[in-house]
């Protein structure tokens, strides 16, 4: 059986190192921070509609405390922003190798990575032999150090994984056995990076959740953001996975956790911490792609732009107004 080395004990990490430990799944959580101290002191608290689980999920600071084998899988759950440092942070390091086989690296891993965006794992492919990409849809929260909020239940998140590049692959399927007793609705796939694109078109909107505005505003910017992606993938020949497909694979219940606000996505959660922004690897995905095709995508610019200068300057979610998009698409 593999142990799963999840890297990034934020919302999607510590719910999946939590979920794959609570079924008898052999892991380990890396975390840093505070997040690393509360998980030492007293576990990782997940927080469920129908009450807690202080899960006792083995936690590491960093590779240096992690005794790696051939056994292992590593899964990349920190923020797409962070995910090129930490790959090269893995990559070299030792792996022990039971059988007494030629020396090993952690390059010569399976890694899984589990980010917003299309770039990840391209950048994986750079040192690792084994990629896997993987898309996941789940409400979660992670706001206080030691807790994780997962509203969803009995089922607590949807994942879509397989290598990459797009081939079938046997080992995507242990991998999807292992989520699917974790709780989650995993599903194999032979095309990963047409998932991906599908949840990058619901992710160039997060953003809208930093900005003032009416409902029919961020509507409309919603639904501009999105245009400006779809026309980026036309050009650039990216075909994303049928939208009414992901719904079915992620029909979640959700009810309510006792003192948590919901509908606050990825985004929001990271300027809320003050950590560093993932706007980049979403809006900036698809004005890369609309710039090298020669597709005008004011709107994503404008909302990277925006969100790019508020994270630099440290200011509060809110500065900015929704209006402030539907003048750039104007312009245009």
């Amino acid at each position: 059986m593999s142990r799963y080395v999840v890297i990034g004990a934020g919302a999607v990490g510590g719910l999946l190192a939590a979920q794959l430990h609570l079924a008898g799944i052999d892991t380990v959580l890396v975390a840093r921070g505070a997040q690393l101290a509360a998980i030492r002191a007293g576990g990782l608290r997940i927080r469920r509609p129908h009450g807690d689980d202080v899960v006792p999920v083995p936690v590491a600071g960093g590779p240096g405390e992690v005794r790696l084998s051939t056994a292992d899988v590593l899964v990349l759950a920190t923020k797409a922003q962070d995910a090129d440092a930490a790959l090269a942070d893995w990559a070299w390091q030792p792996v022990a190798d039971p059988t007494g086989g030629p020396a090993r690296l952690g390059a010569d891993l399976p890694v899984l990575t589990l980010q917003n965006g299309l770039a990840t794992e391209e950048a994986a492919l750079r040192r690792f032999r084994q990629v896997y990409g993987g898309t996941v849809a789940v409400a979660a929260s992670y706001l206080v150090p030691g807790e994780v909020v997962n509203p969803s239940h009995p089922v607590v998140g949807a994942v879509w994984l397989g290598r990459y590049p797009d081939r079938p692959d046997p080992a995507q399927e242990r991998f999807a056995r292992d989520l699917t007793a974790a709780g989650f609705a995993a599903h194999s796939v032979p095309d990963i990076s047409a998932w991906k694109a599908r949840k990058l078109l619901g992710n160039v909107r997060n953003g809208l959740d930093l900005l003032d505005g009416t409902a029919q505003e961020k509507t409309r910017a919603g639904e501009l953001l999105v245009a400006e992606a779809e026309a980026a993938y036309a050009a650039a020949g990216i075909t994303p996975a049928p939208a009414e497909a992901m719904r079915a694979g992620a029909d979640l219940s959700f009810a309510p956790v006792p003192g948590h606000v919901p509908g606050r996505l990825s985004t929001w959660q990271s300027f809320a911490r003050g950590t560093s922004s993932e706007v980049d690897h979403l809006n900036g995905e698809i004005v890369r792609l609309g710039r090298r095709a020669g597709v005008p995508t004011p709107v994503n610019e404008r909302l990277q732009r925006l969100l790019g200068a508020q994270a630099a300057a440290d200011a509060p979610p809110g500065t900015h107004q929704v209006g402030e998009l539907l003048a750039a698409n104007a312009v245009v």
